[in-house]
């Protein structure tokens, strides 16, 4: 699977040369972006889940883009987050930050 450029702030999720999502990365003000409106078909697996979250967040890395932020919208997706990484920044807003480490990069 890999990401591909539509514009500045849409990708498509590409596997065997079929999309199977989207996805938006709008700019905040520290200079990252908000990954917003990921949609995926019905038949990806949870376990792709976190390959698709895994691809977006090397992506952004090797695209020297700064931090990745996410709003969640429920308790399965604060785990999914916490589990990849991400650092809880707003609780009242349930805004999940991820910055990858020099090591990572």
């Amino acid at each position: 699977m890999f990401i591909k450029e539509v514009d500045d702030q849409n990708y498509q999720l590409i596997k065997e040369n079929t999309a199977v999502g989207s996805f938006c990365l709008t700019p905040v003000p520290d200079g990252g972006r908000k990954l917003g409106k990921l949609h995926v078909q019905d038949t990806v697996t949870p376990g792709t889940i976190l390959q698709i979250f895994e691809l977006i967040q090397v992506y952004t890395q090797k695209e020297g883009i700064g931090p990745l932020h996410v709003e969640s919208h429920s308790q399965t997706l604060d785990l999914l987050l916490q589990h990849q990484g991400f650092q809880l920044e707003d609780v009242e807003k349930r805004l999940w930050i991820y910055k990858a480490s020099k090591a990572e990069l």
